[in-house]
C-alpha cells in the first residue's frame, strides 16, 4: 500500500474551487502561460480589514471574470476574491499577516500567503512566476501543490486499477465468508482480514474522489468508474460490522476508529480485534464468531433499515434468521405477510447463489 493521501474537508472544497472547468482555474492557468505569478487570497474583504491583514492596494468590486483576475494579476500585490468568486475586491493590495505564524516558506508570496491563511483560515492560492506551479493554503492546511492535469489523470487511473484488484479480492473474501457463515463455522481471524480489505478499499475509494475534485470537469470518467468498481461496498463495510462487532460497540464508531488507523496499524490483526471489541481471546483462527445477520439483509431489496433493525432484535442471529418461517417473520413489527414472503424467497435466492460467486 502506498502512504494514505487523506485531505482535510477544507483543503478538498479548496480543490473544487481551482478545479479544471472553474473560472478560478482558467484565471490561473491564463496567469501560467503567460509566465507571471499571483497571491490570490478567498475571502471577504471586510474580515480581512478587520484582522488588519490587508493595507493599501486598490479596491476594485467588480464582477469576477477569469480575463480581469489575469489582467489584474501583472501587478505585484495580492488579489481578493470572495469566498464564492463572484466579485474581484481588491488588487495589487499589501497582505500584513501576523509574522508569528510559523511558516518554511521562504519566497515573500508564499510566506505571506502560508501566513494569511492560518490567521484568517481561508484560501489563498500562490502562482509560482518561475517555478510555473500553482500552491493552496487553508487555514492550517498546506501547502498543497496542484499536479499537471495528466499527472493527476494517471495517479487516478493507476488507484482505480488497485481499487478494482481490492474489490475483486474483497468479492472473493466476502463469498468465502458467506459460506463459512452459513456453515456456522466463522472465526474471528476471517473476520479481521475482511475488515482490514474492506478499509483498505474505502482509503484508496477516497483518494480517488481527491483526484475527481482536482479534476473538476476532467474526472466525470474517472468519477463513473469509481462508481461503479464501489458500487455497494460501503453498505457492505457497515454490515460486517454490525454482525460482527462485540456487545455495546457501534459501528459508526468502530468506522472511525479503523479510519483513523495507520496502514502499518491496520495491517495489525491486534489491533482491529481491539476495535471490534475483542481483547486478548487468544488465537483468533479458534474463535469462533455468529453472525447477526446484517449483510443478507442488506441485499433484501426495498428493505428499510428499520425493520431490518427489528429483524436482528427478534431473531439475534443468522441461524435464526434463516430457520424462520414466513408466519415468523410476519410476527415482526413492521413486515407484513408480503414483505416476509419477500424476504424469505430473497435468503433462500441469496444462499443458492453465493456458491456460484454471483452475489457479494
Amino acid at each position: 500500500m502506498s502512504p494514505r493521501r487523506d485531505l482535510p474537508a477544507e483543503l478538498a472544497g479548496a480543490l473544487a474551487l481551482v478545479a479544471p472547468g472553474t473560472g478560478l482555474r482558467e484565471a490561473i492557468d491564463n496567469i501560467i502561460w503567460a509566465r507571471n505569478g499571483a497571491l490570490v487570497v478567498v475571502a471577504n474583504p471586510r474580515k480581512l480589514e478587520s484582522m488588519n491583514v490587508i493595507s493599501g492596494g486598490l479596491r476594485i468590486d467588480c464582477e469576477f471574470t477569469p480575463m480581469r483576475l489575469y489582467e489584474l494579476a501583472k501587478m505585484d500585490g495580492a488579489l481578493v476574491v470572495s469566498p464564492d468568486v463572484s466579485y474581484i475586491h481588491y488588487a495589487n493590495a499589501q497582505l500584513t499577516p501576523d509574522p508569528t505564524f510559523p511558516s518554511g516558506e521562504t519566497g515573500l508570496r508564499h510566506l505571506a500567503g502560508h501566513r494569511t491563511a492560518q490567521q484568517t483560515g481561508d484560501l489563498v492560492v500562490v502562482v509560482s512566476e518561475r517555478r510555473r506551479i500553482v500552491t493552496l493554503y487553508r487555514g492550517l492546511y498546506g501547502p498543497h501543490v496542484l499536479d499537471d492535469i495528466g499527472v493527476v489523470l494517471s495517479k487516478a487511473d493507476s488507484a482505480l486499477a488497485t481499487l478494482e484488484k481490492f474489490t475483486r479480492r474483497l468479492r472473493e473474501e466476502a463469498r468465502v465468508l458467506t459460506l463459512h457463515e452459513y456453515d456456522g463455522i466463522v472465526t474471528l481471524r476471517e473476520v479481521l482480514t475482511a475488515v482490514a480489505t474492506f478499509e483498505y478499499t474505502v482509503r484508496i475509494a477516497d483518494e480517488i474522489e481527491n483526484y475527481v475534485r482536482e479534476l473538476g470537469q476532467e474526472g466525470r470518467l474517472v468519477e463513473m468508474q469509481l462508481e461503479q468498481a464501489f458500487h455497494n461496498v460501503p453498505e457492505q463495510y457497515d454490515a460486517l460490522i454490525r454482525d460482527y462487532a462485540a456487545d455495546g460497540f457501534g459501528y459508526k464508531e468502530i468506522r472511525e476508529r479503523l479510519h483513523g488507523l495507520s496502514n502499518e496499524e491496520l495491517s495489525d490483526p491486534e489491533e482491529i480485534a481491539q476495535i471490534l471489541g475483542y481483547g486478548s481471546v487468544g488465537p483468533t483462527e479458534e474463535v469462533f464468531l455468529k453472525p447477526r445477520g446484517y449483510r443478507q439483509l442488506v441485499r433484501v431489496p426495498r428493505l428499510p433499515g428499520r425493520v431490518a433493525e427489528k429483524l436482528i432484535e427478534e431473531f439475534g442471529t443468522l441461524k435464526e434468521l434463516l430457520e424462520a418461517t414466513e408466519d415468523d417473520l410476519d410476527d415482526v413489527e413492521g413486515v407484513g405477510q408480503a414483505r416476509a414472503r419477500a424476504i424469505r424467497r430473497n435468503l433462500k435466492r441469496q444462499r443458492s447463489l453465493e456458491s456460484t460467486g454471483e452475489v457479494l
